[in-house]
């Protein structure tokens, strides 16, 4: 019987894209690792994965009791380095050495290390070197980043440790990881160097793959699909159904403000729209602090119905997905945006700013509406048609389905991901070193 062949995964643990891409071929034949980019807890619905940790994590109490068990002939001890968890989750420490719990979030901060020549750190006792450890001591037979600045640059600067007879790689870019970063130079030197050392390289828009080459990749391209895997369409053909996209009563707002994410500006085109918005609650879902106030502001001074939408799971986004008309998401940079995909199934009518690969999934007027980042005139009157115009949205949820039926169907995306690394351990070992 031939051993399963090993995946190493480099990527932040407690990301829901993580886990929806690694579930789907952490249940095959394959050993599935992770390497986590912090101390943060792993998320809650990752399965069937070996995650590795700097040191075995105990409590103060656990670390008594085991070594009193140890004093009287147990086998029992914290210093086993491996510990089993539900979902078929096992942790094992890199290096034999336990570290009290309340410690650890002090031992992590205490030293960031450079990861190259941007401005890009990782914690010690997650960065390169500790890294290069588990490699050499896993051996895995192909190492996979899921994004670029925090876990490819990570493993890159791994791979100049360890030098020859590194592993094969395979780096995901995610959403801005090459279209925004690219404007600084020296992120740009360093996804140039990340992109000539990886040996395969994915993403979700064919926008990214020029990108990938133009910036000196010229190894094995694997095929574009959504970092996230697909949707189970028997669910989201039972929830999208039940309220007609024209006579639904909620406009859903992303609310990330940050270095790509621009909600002020989509609240700002809500202010200006309010006289067509007066019967519309708006929902203001992923909403950075920042915003905070001015959601409450539009609520008291500009009479709109506001809501602000924290944390929720999948599902329950996907059912306010299915009782919205419109999905509005504004950003200096994105790759396809998840949430517009999701708002696409369940008949919402997307409006989104062209700084993403939204050309790739809509047509603009038609199943969709691509705006400008800086123009909120032209966001204020993509927003009031879509407000006013029935047939348009009617029209755009017919033409969207047919498309996620295609494109986003769960069972096939999976099947597609399995071929990723079929695919690889076919090729056998790659001569990029």
């Amino acid at each position: 019987m031939k051993p399963k062949k090993k995946i190493l995964f480099v990527a932040m643990q407690m990301s829901t894209h993580t886990v929806r891409w690694i579930n789907q071929i952490s249940d095959q034949d394959f050993d599935v690792h992770l390497f986590p980019v912090n101390y943060l807890p792993v998320h809650p619905e990752l399965r069937n994965v070996t995650v590795h940790q700097p040191w075995s994590v105990v409590s103060p109490r656990l670390l008594i009791k085991n070594a009193l068990l140890n004093l009287a002939g147990s086998s029992n001890s914290a210093n086993s380095g491996s510990s089993q968890y539900p979902n078929g989750l096992t942790f094992r420490s890199i290096y034999p050495i336990p570290v009290l719990l309340r410690m650890l979030p002090y031992l992590n901060g205490i030293k960031r290390v450079s990861l190259g020549e941007s401005d890009a750190t990782a914690p010690a006792a997650y960065g390169p070197r500790v890294l290069a450890r588990l490699i050499r001591k896993l051996k895995p037979d192909l190492i996979h980043s899921l994004e670029f600045q925090h876990c490819g640059y990570n493993v890159l600067r791994a791979k100049e440790i360890i030098g020859n007879g590194f592993p094969a790689w395979l780096a995901t870019n995610w959403g801005s990881d090459i279209y925004y970063y690219r404007q600084f130079e020296k992120h740009k030197s360093q996804i140039s160097r990340l992109l000539r050392n990886a040996d395969y390289y994915s993403c979700e828009c064919e926008r990214d793959v020029a990108l990938a080459k133009e910036l000196g990749f010229s190894g094995t391209v694997m095929p574009v699909m959504p970092n996230t895997g697909g949707l189970d369409i028997s669910l989201v053909r039972r929830l999208r159904n039940l309220h007609q996209t024209s006579k639904r009563k909620i406009i859903m707002v992303k609310g990330y403000q940050h270095f790509a994410g621009r909600a002020l500006t989509a609240l700002d085109a809500v202010e200006l729209c309010a006289d067509d918005l007066r019967d519309y609650k708006i929902v203001v879902f992923s909403a950075s602090p920042e915003i905070h106030e001015r959601v409450k502001e539009l609520g008291d001074f500009a009479g709109l119905d506001m809501v602000l939408l924290h944390h929720v799971n999948h599902e329950y986004m996907l059912r306010m997905f299915s009782r919205a008309r419109v999905y509005l998401g504004v950003s200096v940079s994105d790759a396809i945006s998840t949430s517009m995909l999701e708002a696409m199934a369940m008949g919402a009518f997307p409006i989104q700013t062209n700084t993403s690969c939204c050309n790739e999934w809509i047509k603009d007027g038609e199943s969709g509406y691509e705006i400008p980042v800086d123009d909120v005139q032209v966001i204020v009157d993509r927003l009031r048609e879509a407000a006013r115009n029935d047939e348009l949205v009617d029209r755009a949820a017919e033409i969207n389905w047919e498309t996620v039926q295609q494109r986003l169907d769960q069972s096939v995306l999976k099947q597609k991901a399995i071929k990723f690394y079929d695919s690889i351990f076919e090729a056998g070992p790659t001569k990029i070193q």
